[in-house]
């Protein structure tokens, strides 16, 4: 298990990069359900509808009244739609986990005055809207290259969704089955890890598209001849995924703008685009939501616009679902 000291974490509201003006960031999430009672039955039940409360805190930092610091950020918020990004292991590698949010803000503001120290700021927002963890396709680095292609991001290096296998059956496509119910959805992309007795071995590679057969089975296109137990599957893609870009600076340098687009694969070889955002001129964050599947490999790449000189801009991507 990875621990995370505080110079792992980051904040990121709207383009602008906080983490040196938050001392503590605190995150609160409440998934909202609604109360479902059918006719004929005798209990209560919940139901999630996929929006969430969050509540983000971020406290101890310093006063800072700087163009795109913690007072511009948070001060003006009042209620706004805003989108954030935050995570506790760091903002400069490609892989991380991120938390993507995209909602209705009210924000507590709060001034803190100490007679022997500096003044400080303390912001505390309620957020209702969309919660996303994600996956960093391009780290907090600055760019120059026109154009430019990122270094590609590996969704199965996350480790989530991983659950048990039973079996994979004598059988082209062979069937797999779980013990218990899989939450897999046809045309997802999943990664076995440790099934053993196979042949072929179904471990490793780029990872199989599945099609549905029951809750707790699913079929992958493999002529198994000898069935294989055990072992963990993972979901390595992702469905309708939110997509964020934060500018946290730019120089255009003559140019115009520079667009950015995410891009996916499914081999880390062959690259199509997910999401293209609007062309950036100026610090501002945006969010692309894509249609369908986002394939395993992630990366960005960016054109500059017109033409020109000594251009640079920090681009930061998520991606999540």
């Amino acid at each position: 298990m990875s621990k995370y000291g505080p110079v792992s974490a980051f904040l990121l509201v709207g383009g602008k990069n906080l983490s040196t003006d938050t001392f503590v960031l605190t995150e609160s999430l409440e998934h909202r359900t609604e109360e479902v009672h059918g006719l004929g039955e005798s209990w209560e039940r919940t139901v999630p509808i996929g929006l969430s409360n969050i509540t983000l805190e971020a406290s101890g930092g310093l006063y800072d009244d700087r163009t795109a610091g913690i007072v511009e950020a948070f001060q003006s918020m009042g209620t706004t739609k805003q989108i954030v990004s935050f995570g506790f292991s760091g903002s400069t590698t490609i892989g991380k986990e991120a938390v993507l949010i995209d909602g209705t803000y009210a924000t507590t503001w709060k001034r803190i005055y100490d007679r022997s120290a500096l003044t400080k700021a303390h912001a505390e927002h309620r957020i209702s809207g969309y919660y996303y963890r994600g996956q960093i396709a391009h780290a907090l680095t600055a760019e120059t290259a026109d154009p430019g292609t990122g270094t590609s991001a590996d969704y199965a290096d996350m480790g989530w969704n991983a659950q048990d296998v039973t079996s994979s059956s004598v059988a082209s496509p062979t069937v797999i089955t779980t013990p218990t119910a899989h939450g897999l959805t046809t045309g997802d992309v999943v990664l076995f890890t440790g099934h053993s007795g196979a042949t072929p071995a179904l471990n490793g590679g780029d990872g199989y598209p599945v099609t549905v057969v029951s809750t707790t089975t699913f079929t992958v296109v493999e002529n198994v001849s000898v069935g294989g137990t055990g072992g963990t599957v993972q979901t390595v893609s992702r469905r309708d995924a939110a997509c964020d870009l934060h500018v946290t600076a730019i120089t255009l340098g003559g140019f115009t703008d520079v667009v950015v687009l995410l891009e996916h694969s499914t081999d880390d070889s062959s690259f199509a685009t997910y999401a293209t955002f609007t062309g950036a001129t100026v610090v501002g964050a945006e969010r692309q939501t894509g249609s369908g599947i986002l394939n395993r490999y992630t990366r960005i790449t960016w054109d500059w616009t017109g033409s020109g000189s000594a251009n640079t801009f920090i681009p930061y991507v998520i991606a999540g679902s």
